[in-house]
């Protein structure tokens, strides 16, 4: 009978959070092991409770540092292959450094025969706990957790890794100070609506949990591991329920169900009897998430990238995570970050697709295409120098050609000089450098900001 280990009452079977307190609730065996070693660790404190194991707020006994400690339940860790089969894919994951991905640090047994593993510790949430306490997740915010999840996932796969066990309880949620520009379309006392431009105040990082415990371990109970997928039934794919031979675009249509279950606030398919959910995964098309929650924000091109994902052929789904992301950038809605502006009428964009390209871009496709054996930094040095003689075809160089009649939308105009400005020696008349004017330096300026911001902007997705 599951009971509160911060107040101790016992509950029904069916309750997951105290309603005393809110706190997720245990099993007796559990708390027995508050205040007990394992390994090189104290445990202190019950973080949580999941299907493969229990997790502690642990201490390093010699050097204090705190780590979270995962002790597997008992029906898995008896299982000699499963936990060899299991070190081997904690090591694979671990390998994977990615900063979305939870780091496994150390792996050993208990002493009275079980299993547990050492990770990172984060303070933060499950997406499973939040999606429970407040309903649902709105566009913009699970925009931005699914994005992590790929950009994860497709490290992952690269590394020929697939989670297969993906699901809002091994997605962990740790709120971090915003940095990056948000745009929101809003009405105002009119009714007629204006667009904004606001700091993100907070934002949720992703860490995913459990990376291979699915494909080694089994809630069968028969002496022999069967070497079948074990997965959460609403979030497995056709194929898995099925049985056979998953890949990676198995984790993409996990994390189209985890997608339509945080705007729509509950998963595509639900029943009572576990074969009932399987049988719906592989026979049933799934619901539009516009249908079942109409009354939420969900963009026309988030329902299709979802439904995509959900697609019952392999071959229909995206073909990569870096595929299903570069959709996902268009499927936001009245919130989006600056550089993905383009889903609110009338808000400017700063994204990839709303700018020019650079003159790096521009040099890079010149020394590609050159004839002269110029070195990159010989065409710095040429670029920097107000006295050299160029040894390229004016013609050819883009240092040494006129400007574009139309500039980029992240340049500037062409801009005329304020009074004649002498030729210096050896360069051709055509490439005179112009002399700026104060007024002209401020909008030099405040253009290269512009474009830094935008590239800070990327980079926080990564931070």
């Amino acid at each position: 009978m599951p009971v509160c280990p911060r107040c101790s009452e016992r509950f029904a079977v069916t309750e997951r959070f105290c309603p005393n307190d809110g706190t997720v609730l245990v099993e007796e065996v559990d708390i027995a092991r508050l205040g007990t070693e394992v390994g090189n660790y104290h445990l202190h404190e019950i973080l949580g409770r999941g299907g493969m194991g229990t997790v502690y707020r642990g201490e390093h006994i010699y050097i204090k540092k705190r780590v979270a400690v995962k002790i597997l339940h008992a029906q898995f860790a008896k299982y000699e292959e499963a936990v060899v089969r299991f070190l081997r894919e904690a090591q694979a994951a671990s390998s994977i450094q990615h900063p979305n991905i939870v780091d496994v640090t150390d792996f050993g047994h208990t002493s009275d025969g079980g299993v547990f593993f050492v990770m990172e510790y984060l303070e933060g949430t499950s997406l499973e706990d939040m999606i429970e306490r407040e309903g649902y997740i709105e566009l913009h915010r699970a925009l931005n957790i699914a994005n992590q999840m790929a950009l994860a996932l497709a490290a992952a796969h690269e590394q020929q890794i697939v989670h297969r066990d993906l699901k809002p309880d091994n997605i962990m949620l740790i709120r971090k100070p915003g940095r990056r520009n948000l745009v929101r379309r809003m009405p105002d006392e009119t009714g007629s609506e204006r667009i904004i431009t606001e700091r993100e105040v907070e934002f949720d990082f992703v860490k995913i949990l459990d990376f291979g415990i699915a494909k080694v371990l089994t809630a069968d109970e028969s002496d022999t591991l069967k070497g079948a997928v074990f997965g959460t039934p609403e979030y497995m794919s056709p194929e898995a329920a099925r049985g056979d031979e998953v890949d990676h675009r198995s984790d993409i249509y996990s994390v189209g169900v985890i997608l339509f279950d945080m705007i729509t606030g509950r998963p595509p398919f639900e029943a009572e009897e576990v074969k009932d959910v399987l049988r719906m995964h592989i026979a049933n098309p799934p619901p539009k998430p516009r249908v079942i929650a109409p009354h939420h924000e969900i963009t026309a091109a988030c329902e299709h990238l979802v439904m995509r994902a959900l697609s019952k052929e392999i071959s229909e789904r995206h073909q990569s995570m870096d595929e299903f992301r570069d959709e996902l950038q268009h499927c936001y809605g009245s919130v989006a970050y600056r550089r993905n502006a383009t889903s609110i009428p009338g808000a400017r964009s700063v994204g990839p697709e709303a700018r020019g390209r650079r003159l790096t871009e521009e040099l890079n496709e010149w020394l590609k295409s050159d004839n002269t054996g110029m070195s990159l930094e010989e065409a710095r040095r040429l670029a920097l120098s107000s006295d050299g003689e160029p040894t390229v075809d004016s013609a050819a160089s883009p240092l040494a050609r006129k400007p574009p009649s139309k500039p980029p939308s992240d340049t500037l105009p062409d801009i005329e000089p304020a009074h004649p400005t002498p030729t210096p020696p050896g360069w051709p008349l055509d490439t005179v450098p112009p002399t700026l004017s104060a007024e002209e330096e401020e909008r030099l300026a405040a253009a290269v900001d512009a474009a830094l911001g935008d590239e800070l902007d990327e980079l926080d997705e990564l931070d």
